[in-house]
């Protein structure tokens, strides 16, 4: 389901204005994601446990802890797209989401998706380490690495620990493109993400 707010242009000139000299608006997108099959297998074959699992806001790094769509041109580099924007924060939009295919699966006894003390609980922590378009070569791909972690705060240990990273391509070299390769790419990540938690928690 397409729910782009607008069609976005301009990677190789992001921030020009338009021939008539006006200035380009502002378009603004919603990040959400695709139920992957893989996430939809991991529902229909979760036991439920007697476990609650909390889940604290995804933290991210300083330079994508912002509603700018990134991009990179080069090993090395980033920079922000003018005039594209994300609804809101990459970092809350993917815990929302992580928290909402987590209730869904079955496979624990509640999911609380706030950083808050819970008795007998496991704790599910995420970091947003990138997300950004890789545009050195055209059309490019889109890019998301999160690393998350297991945690026991009973015996004050961690479970386990993983970086997960997806990428998937961007059928237009621009802002539009990029933003449904990350659609594509995070319901891969998200799916990978719940299955490992459920795994993690036996």
């Amino acid at each position: 389901m397409n729910r782009f707010f607008a069609a976005a242009m301009l990677v190789a000139a992001a921030g020009c204005l338009p021939s008539g000299g006006t200035r380009e608006a502002q378009r603004y997108y919603i990040l959400d994601a695709p139920e992957s099959k893989t996430a939809s297998a991991t529902a229909l074959a979760a036991i439920p446990r007697l476990t609650t699992l909390v889940v604290p806001p995804t933290s991210a790094a300083n330079f994508y802890d912002t509603q700018d769509l990134v991009f990179s041109r080069s090993p090395g580099t980033r920079a922000y797209y003018q005039f594209n924007s994300w609804t809101e924060r990459p970092g809350r939009a993917i815990h929302d989401l992580l928290v909402s295919r987590l209730e869904r699966s079955g496979g624990f006894k509640a999911v609380v998706g706030e950083d808050k003390p819970v008795a007998n609980s496991l704790v599910l922590r995420t970091d947003l380490e990138e997300i950004y378009h890789d545009a050195a070569t055209s059309p490019g791909e889109a890019r998301i690495v999160l690393v998350a972690e297991l945690v026991d705060p009973g015996r004050n240990v961690s479970l386990a620990r993983r970086s997960f990273t997806q990428s998937a391509p961007a059928p237009t070299y621009d802002a539009q493109g990029a933003v449904q390769g990350f659609r594509q790419a995070l319901g891969t990540l998200v799916g990978e993400v719940v299955a490992w938690a459920i795994e993690q928690s036996k």
